[in-house]
């Protein structure tokens, strides 16, 4: 190989490195946008949550909203404790989802005269009304009144399907009390402020608000002043984290320390171990390479491997490329339309020129030295035999033992 002429070594610099990767970099900071802004609209958006009121879905609100609209009552969606505490009116919290902490609790109850709650935590129930626990899955299919709270009377009875949780009572007053003996709706009073709790809010949705006395408790509950604050929580909602512990509070104080010593260990062992990149060499391009280095490379590398029959196949390859031509046939051709052509053309066997051509395999070095001449004696006789001033090839031992016989 033709030693490429030296140049001086050329490390990259920042900006071209910058200009290389700077496709990637943009694809990057574009998947990063769009994830962040995804997760702030899914967070802060809680219009488009479960059972939100404007959410026309089997589990979304959109029609007792719609009815309460018609009725005259102001809802005013918020997501945030401090919003939602800001608003006058009856607040409706749903807590399914949600987590508040006592003392916002109290910052939601403060000012108020009319709570209504749906799935209420135990936080939520120390907070509101104290003699109320959560029960289990009510029993049968409706619930009727049992109590002689006007909604629940009017309302008559609630239907069960779907409903998978319930409230049970001591002091306060429990209507729509399943054959278990849970509660569906719970009424009590807490500093002033009427409390009113939903078990399960599967049956004020859309797909459920119909069935039996739904709606006329929803409406009961939640329509009994002008303005209305449907307070959902948002994931950005700072009262999250107030009652609870965090991570950090959890976490050993061990463990931040030996987090960091490892980080530094496989820093130092990245710089100690990791390969190191000089600078770029420069080689014009292309390189040449003789004919004869590759011959000589893939002869050594068949004598390596004594793979003597793949360099027989290989120079009969060759030798049938070069003959074929010669004997007008088309590149297309077969080698048995060669073997029979070179066998017409010198008048020998065809057994004999198949087996110079196809089926002799060489045991050892010397036979395929033999092979390599028969191969060369037959191209020359070919080569003699058409194309007239050529002088012909010896005859090999093979076609001499032929031509005798």
């Amino acid at each position: 190989m033709t030693a490429a002429p030296t140049h001086e070594a050329v490390t990259p610099t920042v900006g071209a490195t910058f200009r290389r990767a700077r496709f990637w970099i943009v694809v990057a900071v574009v998947a990063v946008l769009i994830a962040l802004g995804s997760a702030i609209v899914q967070s802060t958006n809680h219009a488009s949550g479960t059972f939100a009121p404007d959410n026309p879905g089997p589990a979304g609100a959109r029609a007792l909203v719609s009815v309460l609209e018609q009725q005259g009552v102001q809802v005013a969606v918020s997501g945030t404790v401090a919003d939602a505490a800001s608003r006058p009116g009856t607040l409706f919290v749903d807590a399914t989802d949600a987590t508040i902490p006592a003392a916002s609790w109290r910052q939601l109850l403060r000012g108020r005269t009319r709570v209504v709650v749906t799935g209420p935590d135990r936080t939520a129930l120390d907070a509101l009304l104290p003699d109320v626990r959560a029960g289990g899955s009510p029993k049968g299919t409706t619930a009727t009144a049992s109590c002689d709270l006007p909604l629940a009377r009017r309302a008559g009875a609630m239907d069960l399907a779907g409903v998978g949780t319930s409230l049970r009572s001591t002091d306060s007053t429990a209507c729509f009390v399943s054959a278990s003996g849970d509660a569906q709706l719970v009424s009590g009073s807490r500093n002033g402020v009427r409390v009113l709790l939903l078990a399960d809010r599967t049956a004020f949705t859309d797909e459920h608000i119909t069935a039996a006395g739904n709606a006329a408790v929803a409406l009961g509950a939640l329509g009994q002043t002008r303005d209305l604050v449907w307070f959902q929580q948002s994931a950005l909602d700072p009262a999250r984290t107030g009652g609870a512990r965090t991570l950090q509070d959890l976490t050993p104080p061990w463990v931040t320390p030996l987090a960091v010593l490892l980080l530094l260990t496989g820093v130092a062992a990245a710089l100690w171990k990791g390969r190191r990149f000089g600078p770029i060499v420069v080689e014009s391009l292309p390189v040449v390479v003789r004919s004869r280095e590759t011959v000589e490379g893939r002869a050594r590398l068949y004598n390596r491997g004594a793979a003597r029959l793949h360099a027989a196949d290989a120079l009969r390859l060759g030798a049938i490329r070069r003959i074929a031509p010669v004997l007008g046939l088309s590149s297309t051709a077969s080698v048995d339309d060669v073997v029979s052509a070179a066998a017409r053309l010198l008048g020998r066997p065809r057994e004999r020129i198949a087996a110079v051509l196809l089926t002799d395999e060489p045991r050892g070095d010397a036979d395929l030295v033999r092979i390599s001449d028969d191969l060369a004696r037959l191209e020359a006789a070919v080569t003699s035999a058409v194309v007239p001033g050529v002088p012909a090839a010896p005859t090999s031992p093979v076609t001499r033992s032929t031509e005798t016989s």
